[in-house]
């Protein structure tokens, strides 16, 4: 049986990468419960600023 995707809200995204930055992203994945590669891809999409995590998120 297929597993039901979950759906991330927009600010719970931005939430989850600022966190990230601290401890890192595999720590804030598994304390948030979030897989790993999810959290590996919103931090992706920071850097190149498809996702809008707030000032300093982007790679210049």
């Amino acid at each position: 049986m297929a597993k039901k995707q979950r759906k991330y809200d927009m600010e719970y995204k931005i939430q989850a990468v600022k966190l990230a930055k601290e401890p890192g992203g595999a720590k804030t994945a598994s304390e948030q419960s979030i897989p790993e590669n999810t959290m590996y891809a919103w931090t992706k999409a920071a850097r190149e600023g498809r996702l809008d995590a707030g000032p300093g998120s982007h790679t210049p």
